[in-house]
């Protein structure tokens, strides 16, 4: 029978350790990095502060060391991530591939940014790079409030 995305998240969170928001707060002082695999417009509506954004569907590639689409900031696979999505499946799955791939410090944050947001935790908005923007947003410059 084939395998349904719940079973796979289920399967993925059997193999990595999830953390609350608060503990991820301390992770993150102590060096670890936020990455966030959200979609670019998720990303957009504001994300946890320096956090690394590489969408969940470009994570192998950017993340192989050995690939040539590899993402410098992603080379030591010995620096601790707090891995986070919407609500924590995909970033389970995300922590999970990242541990395959040879990372040794890799946590996902329970519930995801719908979590941290919940809890308090702080949020930025990221610069707009390389012309990605969110057309339906009041902060884009061709934005008209209808």
């Amino acid at each position: 029978m084939p395998l349904r995305l719940k079973e796979l998240v289920q399967a993925a969170k059997a193999n990595i350790k999830e953390v609350s928001c608060k503990e991820a707060q301390e992770l993150l002082k102590c060096g670890y990095k936020a990455l966030d695999v959200r979609e670019a417009a998720e990303y957009l509506d504001g994300t946890i502060p320096m956090a690394v954004h590489i969408p969940r569907g470009m994570l192998e590639p950017v993340c192989d060391t050995q690939y040539a689409c590899h993402k410098g900031e992603m080379s030591d696979l010995d620096q601790g991530w707090v891995v986070f999505c919407l609500a924590g499946g995909r970033g389970a799955l995300a922590a999970d591939t990242l541990q395959k791939m040879g990372y040794t410090h890799v946590v996902n944050l329970a519930g995801g940014f719908t979590a941290w947001k919940e809890a308090g935790g702080a949020i930025s908005v990221p610069p707009i790079e390389n012309g990605l923007m969110r057309c339906d947003h009041p902060w884009n410059p061709g934005f008209q409030q209808g």
